[in-house]
């Protein structure tokens, strides 16, 4: 179980894709004998030194195999025969989870607290009453800039802006996510105060590195966001968007765009 919840962290599924559940009322392996051997590899290592019971050894051998290291790009033959990708003859794309968007975000933006340790922070705000009310944040400052792994997560209440990227609240277990795509996240990762605080943090991150040129900049923000350089017409596209509504708006666009979001 331990080996398909590793598997299940890297491809967005599991061998099994009830990780909870090797039971009766669980899935079947869509490779069983993978999966025997990385458990049998998790016990007693046979591939290079590790010791045993590493999970290192485990992460190591997922990342470096072709089934990790391939494409995702479909093909009509594959789509055919196998659409959800669960035989792995590409990478299987899958958002991001909320977590990790709001950690890229803040890693874009060059507001990302590496700090390890210590109390969680709250994006609600504090109030004195006997019963605490859940209002959430308007403004963020930087003792909310950590990962988001030290969010002191309430029970039965949700983040407005991540939440709608099917995080749960601290009252439910939750051994496999949801990954919906519904129009709340868009206006979210658009309108949200986070996300606009965010985009003026990168906008002043971008004009800072890139100078003065606007083609510069425009090439400094996908970069950041994309890891590559636009294209002619996305370039073209881009400079319109800053000329009529300023640098913050593309770089909201960007934090939009499906290649900051998805793996694939």
């Amino acid at each position: 179980m331990m080996v398909n919840r590793l598997w299940h962290h890297h491809f967005g599924t599991g061998i099994v894709d009830t990780p909870s559940d090797f039971g009766r009322n669980g899935s079947t392996p869509t490779h069983p004998e993978l999966l025997d051997w990385l458990a049998s590899e998790l016990v007693t290592p046979t591939v290079g030194k590790a010791k045993p019971w590493s999970l290192k050894h485990i992460h190591r051998l997922i990342v470096t195999s072709t089934a990790y290291r391939q494409e995702g790009r479909a093909t009509d033959a594959g789509m055919k025969v196998d659409a959800s990708s669960r035989l792995l003859w590409r990478y299987p794309p899958r958002r991001l989870e909320a977590e990790a968007i709001r950690d890229a975000i803040l890693a874009t933006s060059g507001k990302l607290d590496l700090t390890m340790g210590g109390p969680g922070f709250d994006l609600f705000e504090s109030n004195t009453n006997y019963v605490k009310l859940y209002t959430p944040k308007a403004s963020f400052g930087p003792e909310t800039f950590r990962r988001m792994v030290y969010w002191s997560k309430p029970r039965m209440h949700v983040d407005d802006t991540f939440g709608t990227f099917d995080c749960p609240d601290g009252g439910q277990i939750a051994p496999k996510r949801t990954a919906s795509t519904t129009p709340l996240q868009a206006l979210s990762l658009l309108n949200s105060p986070f996300t606009i605080q965010q985009a003026g943090f990168f906008a002043a991150r971008v004009e800072t590195e890139a100078g003065n040129d606007p083609a510069a900049r425009v090439r400094a923000a996908f970069r950041r966001t994309l890891q590559r350089d636009p294209s002619r017409d996305e370039a073209a596209a881009a400079a319109r968007l800053v000329e009529k509504y300023g640098l913050p708006a593309l770089c909201r666009a960007l934090f939009n765009a499906n290649e900051f979001v998805f793996v694939d």
